[in-house]
């Protein structure tokens, strides 16, 4: 029998204890057994999450936050954590998500399969659509300067089967080899929420690694639930966080014309009421007077 290498999973909850008891129970039913769950509860106030006959002490940790520090400070929070248990790898995996109990083994076997595989992630499909894909890979979109998810809302296609290298994982399932985290170092906390999963992909393939995408790891996501798409929060954040991103990757001539694409687009936006002309003016002047982090 070949002893399994231990793996620390990481969720971070926000006001979604029953996703985050459902995600966990989901886990623990996997058939990878020597695995250790980290939760991070991000000041919740509806309800944190608590040891019960689902997320036991001897299987899970649970540390709690005093204040909301974002997605990648939740996650770094779980990583330093989870260090001391010396893992093999580290699972990032959101808390609005369930797993087929076979999901593991096939990241564990990419990451394997060369020292160069910085990120596995996997095929995700919608929880209540199941036959929608949520994410099925990647691609690079020159106009915009970013990378898209592939698929999204879309009935899978043969591609979306393929074992492929990405440009980009969303956060939502990664699985990273301890020696690469060693190396690349811990997610950037000056976005907050959104682009930090963009931003820690750049900084994978600039130090070598490569993001590769293994469609026999299946597992489904109930959406984003803890802002919401639309609300002033995800306008504020996606607007700021895209131009912070582009500074930071993208040749001069890109970041020059990307800037004005997007304040055409923000503009158009306004107009259309589809955001607020205080949200747009605050993400833009906080990027230009790098206000990082946590809209203040």
């Amino acid at each position: 029998m070949v002893l399994e290498k231990l793996v620390c999973a990481i969720l971070v909850n926000y006001n979604g204890v029953e996703d985050t008891r459902e995600c966990v129970e989901s886990l623990l039913a996997s058939n990878y057994e020597n695995l250790h769950i980290i939760i991070v509860d991000n000041a919740s106030q509806k309800g944190r999450v608590e040891y019960d006959d689902i997320i036991r002490n001897e299987k899970c940790d649970i540390l709690y936050m005093k204040q909301n520090i974002g997605f990648a400070g939740a996650n770094n929070v779980g990583i330093r954590h989870a260090l001391q248990y010396k893992p093999e790898y580290v699972l990032i995996i959101n808390n609005d998500t369930v797993v087929e109990p076979n999901f593991l083994s096939p990241l564990i076997n990419a990451c394997n399969e060369s020292s160069e595989n910085g990120i596995a992630t996997g095929k995700i499909y919608y929880f209540d659509e199941r036959e929608l894909i949520w994410f099925g890979g990647s691609y690079f979109d020159s106009k915009l300067c970013e990378c898209k998810i592939d698929g999204i809302g879309k009935k899978e296609e043969e591609r979306h089967n393929e074992k492929k290298y990405i440009p980009f994982a969303t956060g939502c399932l990664w699985l990273i080899p301890v020696s690469v985290i060693q190396k690349v170092g811990l997610m950037s906390e000056d976005y907050f929420l959104y682009y930090e999963d963009a931003d820690y992909c750049e900084r994978i393939k600039k130090n070598g690694f490569r993001i590769c995408y293994v469609p026999e790891s299946v597992i489904y996501h109930k959406e984003s639930r803890s802002t919401g798409k639309g609300s002033d929060l995800y306008h504020y954040y996606n607007t700021r966080n895209y131009l912070i991103f582009i500074s930071k990757y993208c040749t001069k001539l890109q970041v020059i014309a990307m800037y004005f694409n997007k304040m055409i687009k923000t503009l158009k936006d306004v107009l259309r009421k589809r955001i607020k002309i205080s949200v747009a003016a605050g993400a833009w002047s906080d990027f230009l007077g790098k206000k990082f982090g946590k809209k203040a």
